[in-house]
């Protein structure tokens, strides 16, 4: 371990981000182009959370350009069961998008990485102050001018939430690539897993992306012994993040201490788990052994929690995961300086990369895990399915109108039978 990495982490994750293309390469100019952007939104005049009255089926769910509380359902004029394709394109429909409150959550990168370029090259999906949110999944092919993408199959990758989109794409071997030459983000986020064997399969497969968040922290930690932990202690234990970090790491070691935090309301559900080996409250987590070195995975992100960490154990390194904490981070930051960002644009991507892992490997060991685990069970089996724009809007208007009870959604677009 470099000793850059060793004693300043937060500065060794920004080459990391640079492999991973999550940072832009002119990002001076990337930065004056978004604050144009961002006060060219603000200047605008346009409607609040509006579903322009009954949109039809087919719809794409927009928000605005650095203002995402501003959102409407525009209704795409070209039909595709008729539509034109030129060489290479292949229309392809949602057949399972998780459109979890994380779909709220992408305003920074339209700014920053322009994703907006991601949306359907022919334009009929955005406008100047708009742009389709994004989301994780599968989609299905519903016509196709490449001669190695069949009608019918089925691909893992980062979509327009649409009802449907067109792409160009190119392949290389087993790897499908959308051709979008002028989108700026990771180009990981155009590459297209082939998913025709769990076509029909439960929506766990839909996390597959999230999964390998916890699948390649693991095997980090063991690369580099722990980093000299004892245990790894996990905030927000009852979380979809935390029960993932803590299934992954026990199934690659399972003699390794996994300790969760969570509310007093959670507590005996996350110590029924079996891949946590204690559990405690956050009130009580003064009981926790803290012999030796500690690892603390902060997925919660509430700056008086994570203090109570510091007072307690002594962290040998830490991860910020929690969404809204990057404030009280820099804070807690002066106290302990070996503390990082962990997300899955950067180091899972990167960490695949550096090792030459294959999708097909990764997805494997995804597969088993939610299997082993019962995800789609316990996670999905009261999923509620949905497929028109209407209701596609109204669940974004829940999320951030904060009423959206939390229950799990997945868009399929009426066009998927």
């Amino acid at each position: 371990m470099s000793l850059l990495d060793r004693h300043l982490p937060l500065l060794s994750w920004i080459p990391k981000a640079r492999a991973a293309r999550f940072l832009p390469t002119d990002y001076r100019a990337r930065t004056r182009a978004a604050q144009r952007a961002y006060r060219t939104a603000r200047a605008l005049d346009l409607p609040v959370l509006t579903s322009a009255g009954d949109p039809p089926d087919v719809a794409a769910l927009q928000c605005q350009l650095g203002r995402r509380r501003n959102a409407r359902v525009q209704p795409l004029a070209e039909d595709p069961r008729t539509l034109p394709l030129g060489a290479g394109e292949v229309v392809f429909a949602p057949q399972s998008l998780g459109v979890n409150r994380y779909i709220t959550g992408y305003g920074g990168a339209y700014l920053f990485l322009d994703i907006g370029q991601f949306t359907d090259p022919r334009g009929v999906q955005n406008t100047r102050s708009f742009k389709t949110v994004p989301a994780w999944g599968r989609c299905r092919v519903l016509r196709s001018n490449h001669p190695e993408v069949a009608a019918g199959s089925v691909f893992y990758g980062f979509w327009p939430l649409a009802a449907f989109c067109v792409r160009r794409v190119s392949t290389d071997g087993p790897v499908v690539q959308q051709e979008l030459p002028r989108f700026s983000g990771p180009r990981e986020w155009l590459k297209l897993i082939r998913m025709d064997d769990y076509a029909a399969t439960d929506y766990a497969i839909d996390n597959y992306e999230y999964v390998k968040i916890g699948i390649t922290f693991a095997r980090e930690l063991g690369d580099r012994d722990f980093f000299g932990g004892r245990r790894l202690v996990i905030s927000s234990a009852s979380s979809a993040s935390g029960q993932i970090i803590a299934m992954a790491v026990k199934e690659r070691y399972p003699d390794f201490p996994v300790v969760g935090l969570t509310s007093d309301n959670n507590l005996g559900r996350v110590r029924a788990m079996s891949y946590f080996d204690a559990a405690y409250s956050y009130g009580s987590l003064a009981a926790a052994a803290n012999d030796g070195p500690s690892l603390y995975f902060d997925v919660l992100g509430k700056e008086e929690i994570t203090t109570a960490v510091f007072d307690h154990f002594r962290l040998a390194r830490w991860w910020i995961y929690g969404e809204g904490s990057t404030a009280s981070y820099w804070r807690l930051l002066r106290r302990n300086r070996r503390g990082t960002f962990y997300t899955n644009l950067v180091d899972s991507y990167d960490y695949q990369l550096r090792h030459g892992i294959t999708d097909g490997e990764l997805l494997s060991e995804c597969v088993a895990l939610a299997e082993r685990h019962q995800l789609a069970r316990r996670w999905y089996a009261d999923a509620r399915l949905i497929s028109t724009g209407r209701a596609l809007f109204d669940l974004y208007r829940g999320y951030v109108d904060g009423t959206h009870t939390g229950e799990r959604v997945i868009y399929r677009s009426p066009l998927v039978e």
